[in-house]
């Protein structure tokens, strides 16, 4: 007698289990080859829409008239846009400054702005002119300069008046970025030969230049408290006139560890002697009211050991300015 029939249901299960194992080996065989095959068909078709994607439009009239409805369309969007935005952000350049009125102004905004941050005890650095210190002593080198830094100046005015009113305690340093003309001027007299450098191709257009990025540095010394106000400030429409963006902010704790544990005792609630004789009180029927009892300290139970420590901030504010559609057009200022 073998030993499949003296062990039948034992060779049963070993039967069965050998089946599944079989049947789901074909499965796993059918679904990998099934997985290749899908795999090289995608492959195939995203190589085949990369090609089309980098292939030149061909220069047929469909195409080159729906290139241009694309293109009216975009620069509609975008006149439509400009003109929102020139509407909203504060006027920079609607009175032309000469050379020696900007310096005439900024003269006066220097010591206006001394003297807010005086009344409002805020701290300055040593050598202070709103992060225009070469024009405190040489003049703009012409008046469309001239006319720019006036708008700028304002703005850096403004933001300074920002700090003031939100409570910072010290401004340690503050920083501008030059404008693209101030670039220009410095760039001029080391222009002596042909500039070297990747070249527009003739008959392309410049692409349009919407909007001027200007940049305002600041380290700051205040609490939280003001931190939080001057980013809601910053960030607020009805507040800052300017279309300003925080772009980097570093914050530093003065308090690189956390505070001692000689920092956070709590001293005991005075104790109170029980033979202590009681305090006298008026007779009653007098007349007089009786003396108010004397005020008891409340018992301190609970101190703060984190949030009131000044912060250290480092802030890079870009200030946006959107150009007007004539401008934009051409790709210059």
């Amino acid at each position: 007698m073998s030993w499949i029939q003296q062990n039948k249901l034992p060779a049963a299960i070993l039967g069965i289990t050998a089946a599944g194992a079989a049947g789901l080996g074909y499965m796993l065989f059918s679904a990998y080859s099934s997985y290749s095959t899908t795999l090289e068909q995608f492959d195939t078709v995203n190589n085949s829409l990369a090609s089309l994607k980098s292939a030149v439009l061909a220069p047929t009239p469909e195409n080159l008239e729906i290139k241009q409805a694309k293109v009216k369309e975009f620069t509609d969007i975008s006149s439509k846009l400009t003109l929102v935005l020139n509407t909203m952000q504060a006027e920079t350049q609607a009175k032309p400054t000469t050379d020696t009125e900007f310096q005439a102004k900024l003269k006066t905004k220097i010591a206006d702005s001394r003297k807010l941050a005086a009344e409002r005890g805020m701290g300055l650095p040593a050598v202070y002119n709103l992060a225009f210190d070469r024009y405190t002593s040489e003049l703009p080198k012409s008046n469309e300069i001239a006319t720019d830094l006036s708008g700028y100046l304002d703005a850096v005015d403004q933001i300074v008046a920002a700090f003031a009113s939100v409570g910072v305690k010290q401004v340690e340093m503050i920083e501008r970025s030059e404008l693209d003309a101030e670039k220009a001027e410095a760039a001029k007299p080391a222009t002596g030969a042909a500039k070297k450098g990747p070249q527009a191709r003739p008959g392309t257009a410049a692409a349009p230049k919407l909007s001027e990025r200007r940049q305002v540095r600041a380290m700051l010394t205040l609490d939280q408290a003001a931190l939080q106000m001057l980013m809601s400030k910053l960030a607020s429409p009805s507040e800052m006139p300017y279309f300003t963006v925080v772009r980097l902010l570093r914050i530093e704790n003065e308090r690189q560890v956390g505070p001692l544990r000689a920092e956070t005792n709590i001293l005991p609630p005075p104790t109170i002697n029980p033979d202590a004789p009681a305090p006298l009180a008026p007779p009653a029927g007098d007349g007089k009211e009786a003396p108010p009892a004397a005020a008891v300290p409340a018992v301190e139970d609970a101190i703060a050991v984190l949030g009131n420590e000044k912060l250290r901030v480092f802030m890079e504010i870009d200030l946006v300015y959107f150009l007007n559609t004539q401008t934009a057009s051409t790709g210059t200022r």
